[in-house]
């Protein structure tokens, strides 16, 4: 029974953090990336001290990939839709073992490499044109130290406290989005912006990383990594309905190719353990 709760509290950070996407789109009608992300992250922050004790030296070295990987997102979802960035921000699940190949010298396998350039097949089909396509390739970036993220925690966490390790991460994301932010600080703080705020810093950045630290522990790695696998699923969803976006087929089957892609790769990479 605690694993069929733990995997509806999984599939409701899958489903939160699906939800951010449209809700940062509509967000950055009234703020610039940056200054998004600093508010978002230093907020998230403050919810941490209470439970974190001390910073993590290697946590804010992970931070310094984590701010690239989100200013190249949240630059990204304003030139492309919601969904293209949801479904694309999924790449990370496929990239991960090739960034743990260049980092840490783990090995992958020709299936591996054979799963990335079908995903990668699947962006080239969702993306769009002209601006479109530039969002797309940045949230593709993103996706690359996405990546890097989840193989450097990989490699630290055995020996770090979770917690600590978050808040690091978290804190060092936003003071290093404030020093571009402050060169042109651009946010209003209106209600499509504290929601905005509220929904990534609180329950999307502080709670997801709580409820996922905890969670996991009471179900199966293949349960979590399909659940996830979801998020670009659950971002067309809440687009859908917030935004009104809609996919042609060809998108349809990137899409799929994407999904199809990362939860392959990560039935694999439980497999292997």
């Amino acid at each position: 029974m605690k694993r069929f709760y733990s995997d509806l509290g999984l599939v409701a950070v899958a489903l939160i953090w699906g939800l951010t996407f449209p809700v940062i789109k509509i967000a950055l009608d009234s703020s610039s990336a940056l200054s998004f992300n600093t508010v978002r992250f230093l907020v998230a922050s403050l919810f941490f001290l209470p439970i974190a004790r001390k910073l993590s030296v290697d946590g804010l070295k992970i931070g310094l990939v984590v701010f690239l990987g989100y200013t190249f997102q949240t630059v990204g979802i304003e030139y492309t839709t919601a969904t293209n960035a949801g479904f694309i921000t999924t790449l990370y699940v496929v990239f991960t073992p090739i960034i743990s190949l260049l980092l840490y010298g783990e090995r992958i396998d020709a299936v591996d490499a054979a799963l990335a350039f079908t995903a990668l097949s699947g962006a080239y089909l969702i993306s769009g044109y002209g601006q479109a396509a530039f969002g797309d390739f940045l949230i593709l970036l993103c996706a690359v130290f996405f990546a890097a993220e989840i193989a450097m925690i990989s490699h630290y966490s055995k020996s770090l406290n979770p917690t600590e390790l978050a808040f690091s991460q978290v804190l060092a994301t936003g003071l290093l989005s404030a020093i571009p932010a402050s060169l042109k600080w651009q946010i209003k703080f209106n209600s499509d912006v504290i929601i905005a705020i509220a929904i990534t810093a609180f329950f999307a950045t502080f709670m997801a990383k709580m409820l996922q630290n905890h969670l996991q522990r009471h179900t199966t790695s293949f349960d979590a990594a399909i659940i996830f696998s979801l998020e670009g699923v659950f971002a067309y969803m809440f687009s859908a309905l917030m935004l009104a976006e809609t996919l042609t087929t060809r998108q349809y089957v990137g899409a799929a190719l994407i999904v199809a892609s990362a939860m392959l790769v990560s039935v694999r990479a439980m497999n292997q353990r």
